[in-house]
């Protein structure tokens, strides 16, 4: 008699080649199968990678319908990508400004339409906001309106039925590659830590979930379960 072994469903990782991103794939693996993407191939043997370049924004469309065009049905969507530019409002260039929002606000808005359009439902969805959404910073005006244009975008995809299950999370400073400058790292959230909290906090029936990971204490502090 032969027996039918079900398999995995797929979670897509949208920055997932390092850091943050990385570790929530890899975590992911146990249950899911797992495709990162990113800009360099993490050669982990836990997930499968798939370039996807979210800049310059005027290629993102046609990158997105290519890149959707091959992707199997999505059960998990994870978007962890980011774009970090400090600078004065004037002192950012028009490319910069245009990067932020081309990673962290156009370009998840524009690869949920399109998962959705193609599949009719995405059955979760997890956000990786920052603690930059609510906080405003003289040095870090566009990322900030990013951070929070990505929180409320996803907030309000939770009161779209087709998407089941909605998470942002938003945590603080990790000690990732995201930081191309020296800075001072030893307070800094341990990514695999950040994930693992992540995974727990996604657990659980609800539509829309907010969690806030902070630092000096690390801990979790779930907000808003609706």
């Amino acid at each position: 008699m032969c027996v039918k072994v079900k398999a995995k469903p797929h979670a897509l990782v949208i920055g997932g080649s390092s850091g943050l991103g990385l570790a929530i794939g890899q975590a992911l693996a146990k249950k899911y199968q797992v495709i990162v993407t990113g800009r360099t191939d993490p050669k982990k043997s836990r997930v499968r990678f798939r370039s996807l370049p979210l800049t310059p924004l005027s290629e993102l469309a046609s990158r997105l319908d290519a890149f959707c065009g091959g992707l199997p049905q999505v059960d998990l969507l994870v978007y962890a990508a980011g774009f970090y530019q400090e600078g004065l409002i004037d002192e950012l260039k028009d490319e910069d400004v245009l990067d932020m929002f081309s990673v962290g606000s156009v370009a998840p808005a524009l690869l949920v339409q399109r998962i959705v359009r193609k599949q009719g439902v995405l059955n979760g969805f997890i956000a990786v906001s920052s603690t930059s959404q609510w906080v405003p910073r003289k040095r870090e005006p566009v990322y900030t309106a990013t951070k929070a244009a990505l929180a409320q975008l996803s907030h309000s995809l939770a009161e779209d039925e087709r998407i089941k299950k909605v998470m942002v999370v938003a945590p603080a400073g990790m000690n990732t590659p995201f930081w191309k400058d020296p800075k001072d790292t030893a307070t800094m959230l341990d990514p695999q830590w950040v994930a693992k909290n992540i995974l727990v906090a996604y657990c659980g029936e609800y539509g829309y979930r907010f969690a806030r990971i902070l630092r000096e204490p690390p801990r979790v502090e779930v907000v808003v379960t609706e």
